[in-house]
């Protein structure tokens, strides 16, 4: 699996830089640091549509401080688990085993942190609020070619409702959550990525 399968498992007008950001777009800054600061937990389905055109669906966990889980419904053989220090991509009908990269390097890993503070983030670079809606823009600075992630959030109440990827070829995947679930008990075993392997040795999965 390359890269950009790897962010899409995890863009519309100019942006507001965050160095600008002043009144109203401080409020907009605080309600998404409060509302990101305090969701520990989250399940969600979501749908997945895929730069060639095709669809997937599935569903999303996350467990705070730092894990979560992309498990794909058939008949895709994808998931990705984020155990707080890694993240691994899987095919489950390869015998390879996983991709494992460092959690730190995908921007949606500013979603599981425990005190979070957008403006601290090397990941987010633009803000912008339009049609109830509040766009941010996300990429490495230090790996431009790692390409772009712009995460989208309702915004009377604020709420997550998906993200866009786009590549450094500007190919795009946007995923969008339906029924989300916050605050919610998780089983610790969903985030274990040695638990999956597991499993999926065993046919299991």
């Amino acid at each position: 699996m390359n890269r950009r399968f790897l962010l899409a498992a995890l863009i519309a007008a100019p942006l507001v830089s965050l160095g600008g950001i002043a009144g109203a777009q401080n409020d907009v800054v605080s309600g998404i640091n409060r509302y990101l600061s305090e969701m520990t937990s989250v399940s969600a389905r979501f749908v997945q549509e895929n730069a060639d055109g095709s669809t997937s669906t599935g569903t999303f966990y996350m467990q705070k401080p730092g894990k979560m889980r992309f498990e794909y419904d058939p008949p895709s053989p994808a998931m990705v688990i984020a155990d707080g220090e890694a993240l691994a991509v899987y095919d489950r009908k390869s015998n390879r085993g996983p991709q494992v990269y460092p959690q730190s390097s995908t921007p949606l890993s500013l979603l599981s942190r425990q005190d979070i503070d957008v403006t601290k983030s090397r990941f987010v670079r633009l803000i912008e609020t339009r049609n109830n809606q509040i766009f941010m823009m996300m990429f490495d600075p230090e790996e431009p070619d790692n390409g772009t992630m712009l995460m989208i959030f309702d915004q009377n109440p604020i709420k997550l409702a998906g993200w866009v990827v786009a590549d450094a070829a500007g190919s795009e995947s946007r995923i969008v959550l339906q029924d989300l679930t916050t605050d919610i008990s998780l089983e610790s075993k969903l985030f274990s990525i040695s638990y999956t392997n597991m499993l999926i040795r065993q046919g299991k999965l």
